[in-house]
């Protein structure tokens, strides 16, 4: 426990909190910090989407493990959805965004680097195959919602447009072509998309630092630690329940999802509240409070027998 503390969490806390400081200090401000979030969201991301899907190696994934999981996520989104919705009173944008916290973990930022180091590359392929599936179908539909829900007054014609033209849905649409296809990304390419894609988990985490340095009034203090127990509980109970229950899979298969399921909320709810002018004060904090938590969960999850 102590050697993921130190070579996987606080290493990804400390980006964070370098924000957080240089906010405290007056460094940075918000309107900085959403700067930042424009550069994840129009460059970095679609990098980092086109690259992960023209890569992923989709032959070698478990149908059955993504068809399981990706069961949790939907439940959790409507979960998060419901209790922000009706429970808290949120807007529709941010009772979906609170959802997507839920359903989409930080698996690349948190549970990928620590696998890798306690398992080494050839046992990740579970996690691989979660994020190439959250990033074709999560985390574009969740683009595609907010597209919809921001526009709605706008005409059909018009929403497709912006849809269509939305940067990491181009990308990981390119990059799943190019998968499919068993084509090859020229290497000069592929290098600038590897280092251009890397930034995007980092400046988001400083950018969010940077957010919660500001001095605001905090509302609604449960929303965020109701957020953090379903994520950190439930959802790790339900996947339990299904790849160990129903499916029945073997642990090499099962223990890696297992730990993706007790990851942390995921950054990209925060990016993309950021981008379309969604309140973020409970997204931040359930992502602060869940990336404490799951120091605990995601430990736990990696020993499992």
């Amino acid at each position: 426990m102590l050697d993921q503390l130190l070579n996987g969490v606080l290493p990804v806390f400390g980006i964070g909190a370098v924000g957080y400081f240089l906010g405290l200090r007056g460094t940075f401000d918000f309107n900085l910090a959403m700067a930042l979030n424009k550069f994840v969201m129009f460059v970095a991301m679609p990098a980092l989407g086109f690259q992960l899907l023209a890569n992923a190696p989709l032959g070698e994934f478990n149908l059955a493990m993504l068809g399981g999981y990706f069961v949790t996520e939907l439940l959790m989104y409507a979960t998060g959805f419901l209790i922000a919705r009706h429970i808290f009173k949120s807007d529709v944008m941010e009772a979906a965004l609170l959802g997507l916290a839920i359903a989409l973990t930080n698996h690349i930022l948190f549970v990928l680097p620590i696998s890798i180091t306690l398992f080494g590359e050839a046992a990740v392929t579970s996690i691989v195959a979660i994020i190439s599936m959250d990033g074709m179908l999560l985390f574009s539909g969740a683009l595609i919602l907010m597209d919809v829900l921001a526009t709605k007054d706008a005409s059909h014609g018009h929403t497709f447009t912006k849809i269509a033209r939305n940067p990491p849905l181009v990308a990981m649409t390119l990059g799943l072509a190019i998968g499919l296809l068993g084509l090859t990304v020229p290497t000069g390419i592929d290098v600038f998309m590897r280092f251009l894609g890397g930034t995007a988990s980092p400046v988001l985490l400083f950018a969010l630092g940077i957010i919660l340095s500001q001095k605001a009034s905090v509302s609604r203090p449960m929303l965020p630690v109701v957020i953090t127990g379903v994520k950190l509980v439930v959802h790790p109970a339900l996947a339990w329940a299904i790849f160990a229950g129903a499916l029945n899979l073997a642990p090499e298969i099962r223990n890696p999802a297992m730990m993706v399921a007790a990851a942390p909320c995921g950054v990209m709810a925060f990016m993309l509240a950021l981008n379309y002018g969604v309140r973020v004060d409970a997204i931040a904090r359930a992502i602060l409070y869940s990336s404490i938590g799951s120091l605990v969960t995601v430990t736990l999850a990696a020993t499992l027998q």
